[in-house]
């Protein structure tokens, strides 16, 4: 599967760069590096913290349950468009694969997850949920917003690897989205994927990172008794 980012253009300058950082010439790859630094990051954020709040307002107001995420889909793939990038939707209508940076380089995945649950809002929140017994209680709505402004925040800059944005459907239920992604090409040529959770044990503006396993997840267990007949509270 090919995913197209920015423009050719801009695949080939930033092919640039990488190339002649592998040829020995770190000084052109610690340049780079230097323009993506926080530095930039923290001046598209101050430029964009109040779109990134009304973006999260707009989600978290409109959630949608797993596999039926058609609209946050739409929201996200308008705004990555709106940035020159090129949002590719999977192929059942919900989720969006977005890469940017070199073709030639490394490159690393981004994940965040889109689905809502199905529990009522009691917040009396003036951006609460709007749609009746869904809401957005775990999070989700701040991961999708935060991909997208991460994405939007690279979107310009000239990146020594290539990185690709994974929107997830269908984290809440199982079998899961991510297994719908990898089936559509998701994880074809990335070498590195990082996922992100909200975590209130965390103080803002830290963030918490560790190989493997970090949160609890919903499995199923199907147990086969196996019993001589009787009645079986008495024999269980």
């Amino acid at each position: 599967m090919s995913i197209t980012g920015r423009s050719a253009a801009h695949a080939t300058r930033s092919g640039t760069v990488t190339r002649a950082a592998t040829g020995g010439q770190g000084s052109a790859a610690q340049s780079d590096i230097a323009d993506v630094g926080p530095d930039a990051v923290d001046s598209w954020l101050a430029e964009h913290t109040v779109d990134l709040v009304q973006w999260r307002r707009h989600i978290h107001a409109n959630p949608e349950l797993s596999r039926t995420e058609f609209a946050t889909t739409e929201f996200v793939s308008a705004w990555l468009t709106k940035a020159g990038l090129t949002p590719q939707k999977m192929p059942n209508g919900t989720g969006v694969l977005c890469d940017i940076g070199p073709v030639d380089a490394p490159r690393i995945g981004l994940r965040a997850d889109m689905d809502a649950l199905p529990l009522q809002e009691f917040t009396g929140l003036s951006f609460a949920s709007t749609v009746p017994g869904v809401s957005h209680a775990c999070g989700h709505d701040a991961h999708t917003t935060i991909l997208l402004g991460t994405a939007l925040a690279l979107a310009d800059q000239d990146l020594p690897v290539g990185v690709r944005f994974v929107f997830q459907p269908a984290e809440e239920v199982m079998p899961g989205g991510a297994i719908d992604m990898v089936a559509a090409g998701a994880m074809e040529g990335v070498d590195r994927i990082f996922a992100l959770h909200c975590d209130p044990r965390l103080e803002v503006g830290r963030v918490g990172i560790r190989v493997g396993a970090i949160t609890s997840a919903a499995d199923t267990i199907e147990l086969v008794l196996d019993s001589p007949a009787g009645t079986p509270r008495v024999r269980i």
